[in-house]
């Protein structure tokens, strides 16, 4: 038991909450792979399964319900924990973003409050630039007082809040060498020649919803691993991509966006995300401006 980590800990107790990966996936604000994985790391250091998986989902093995309990005092043990650097830590404030986010675009609110009264300073912020992930966890474990997250949608979760800061459809980003840039009066049916390059994460994350319910169908979809590889295939001028409003591309010079409509069914954006418990003063002060409950 001694080489179990704190992420296979939180990721196991939200799993025994949950009736499936996938539920709990949304829960901790991660991907199904990583909470398979995690639990199957887990289940080779206990010496057997954990869950029994079905079509339908995972029931817990009598093993799981012991180890829930054995690790009660754990969970008691983090609370506690999280809970204290909350409540102590009032010096300052750590922000944490989701490093794909465009910050003039779409939280401009949030530093025009840094820069008033001199709140930076006073407030001794310290920012930090990461993936979703990272930045939901760290706020879950205690490392951010704040965090601003890429979000499809209001993800519940029972340890942290949330609140919209920024919210449109997406967008569809294409190279200015593409043929699609010449064409007068583009219209969406114009992307369908092309195929769709997109993110790994965003298939697994989104289980192809977003690009089910595109208004035409791409001539293909290609995967990547990062973020980083797509402008490198926009490049070409044979591929689009679709992608959250917010995200570092709207200002990238070579690259041009095209709107979906108002009554595409999906919206994403920004969320400002915080732990439920934390008693930081400066949070609450942010949290009071920004209008967030």
């Amino acid at each position: 038991m001694k080489n179990i980590n704190m992420q296979q800990i939180l990721y196991f107790r939200i799993t025994m909450k949950c009736s499936s990966f996938a539920q709990a996936a949304e829960l901790a604000y991660t991907t199904q792979s990583t909470i398979s994985k995690n639990i199957a790391s887990l289940e080779k250091i206990v010496g057997e399964p954990l869950f029994i998986r079905q079509k339908k989902g995972i029931i817990p093995t009598p093993k799981a319900i012991f180890l829930n309990l054995e690790l009660s005092e754990v969970y008691d043990r983090l609370d506690s924990l999280f809970n204290s650097s909350y409540q102590y830590k009032q010096d300052g404030i750590t922000v944490s973003f989701c490093q794909n986010i465009d910050f003039p675009s779409a939280i401009p609110d949030f530093f025009s409050l840094l820069a008033r009264d001199d709140f930076f300073s006073r407030a001794n912020v310290k920012l930090h630039c990461y993936e979703n992930e990272t930045v939901v966890n760290g706020v879950l474990n205690g490392s951010y007082d704040l965090g601003f997250i890429l979000s499809d949608t209001n993800v519940s979760n029972p340890n942290i809040k949330l609140h919209t800061i920024a919210s449109a459809a997406p967008q569809i980003f294409f190279s200015i060498n593409s043929p699609l840039n010449q064409k007068e009066n583009l219209t969406i049916h114009d992307f369908s020649n092309y195929p769709l390059v997109t993110t790994r994460y965003l298939i697994e994350k989104n289980d192809y919803r977003m690009i089910n319910q595109l208004p035409f169908t791409p001539k293909g979809i290609e995967i990547v691993e990062s973020y980083d590889d797509i402008p490198i295939y926009l490049a070409t001028g044979h591929y689009i991509t679709l992608l959250r409003p917010c995200v570092y591309l709207s200002n990238h010079k070579n690259i041009v966006s095209y709107n979906l409509s108002d009554t595409y069914p999906m919206t994403q954006g920004v969320t400002m995300i915080w732990f439920q418990n934390n008693k930081n003063k400066y949070l609450k002060k942010i949290l009071t401006i920004m209008g967030a409950k």
